[in-house]
This record gives C-alpha cells, sequence and structure tokens, in this order.
C-alpha cells in the first residue's frame, strides 16, 4: 500500500491520527523516547518524530482525499506535483516504517564504548540504521541519523544509553 504525508496543524497529530482511525484509514506517527533532565534526575518523555506531520497508508480516491481533507487539523497532502499528488518512494517509506517502530515508542538504543572510542550499538532500533552517518551525543543521552524524504535531508533525534 502506498504512503502518502499529511501536514497538520501544530498539536493536532495524535488527534488526526485517531480521527483517521476511527474513519477506517490506516495512519502511522512515529514516536520516540526522550531523556529529559530536570531537578538533578533523568525523566523519559515520549516525543513525536516529525512534528506536524501524519503519515497514512491507503490507496488514494477523490472520495478518500475528500474524507481526510474534512478532518480538524488536516492542513494539507504534500506532493504534489503536476496537480498529482505523488505518495512516498519504497525507500522513504521503508523509512517511516523503521521510525514507526510496529506503533511503539522508540526506547532507547544501548551503547558501548570501547577504551579506544570506538562505539559499538548492542541494543535499539539503531542496530538496523543501514544510514552512514551517525552522530552521538552521549551526555545528552541523544544520537542524530540523517535520512533524506521527499528530495530533503531530515536530522533525526533519537534516544541512547550508555552502558
Amino acid at each position: 500500500m502506498k504512503m502518502y504525508v499529511l501536514q497538520v496543524r501544530s498539536g493536532y497529530e495524535i488527534s488526526v491520527c485517531q480521527e483517521l482511525e476511527k474513519q477506517g484509514f490506516n495512519a502511522v506517527l512515529p514516536i520516540r523516547q526522550e531523556f529529559i533532565r530536570r531537578g538533578g534526575t533523568w525523566n523519559i518523555y515520549e516525543k513525536i518524530i516529525f512534528t506536524q506531520y501524519v503519515f497514512i497508508r491507503l490507496e488514494i480516491t477523490e472520495e478518500s482525499y475528500y474524507r481526510i481533507r474534512k478532518i480538524d487539523g488536516v492542513v494539507r497532502f504534500l506532493g504534489f506535483e503536476n496537480g498529482v499528488l505523488q505518495p512516498l518512494n519504497n525507500a522513504e517509506q521503508k523509512y517511516i516504517e523503521w521510525l514507526w517502530n510496529g506503533g511503539k515508542p522508540i526506547e532507547p538504543s544501548k551503547i558501548y564504548v570501547t577504551p579506544s572510542g570506538e562505539k559499538i550499538i548492542m541494543s535499539g532500533i539503531l542496530r538496523k540504521y543501514s544510514g552512514e552517518e551517525i552522530e552521538y551525543n552521549l551526555r545528552q543521552r541523544k544520537a542524530n541519523i540523517f535520512i533524506e524524504i521527499a528530495g530533503r535531508k531530515h536530522r533525526i533525534t533519537l534516544p541512547v544509553m550508555r552502558i
């Protein structure tokens, strides 16, 4: 099934997803866990990876297009080319499916640092990352990866934990 991108109003991502699913559509909203230090302790919060965007799997028809456009919070479909709505390509769709993580928030990947400074991914979603570049900030418990979607390179921040 093809995947399309919806731009939604800020703060409406979850309600748009719920309404899409209530109407029988297959919505995808990648979420990650994030470590935030408050009051001297690390706390885990859930954050939306692509704010203001919801991904939807469907075979688009005129009827489904207008039903989706009527949902409160939906701004527009992204990806029109010469007046025709374009789905994500296969590589882009695979990245979104990977980040969606089966509908579960992405948990921290465990990183081991050798005495020589080499970083080894022991577990977590980063073990399945096939891209070249990962920027680690172990002190802040974050790692940045770079993926291309719709012709633009995006920096995605994922949680990591040093072991």
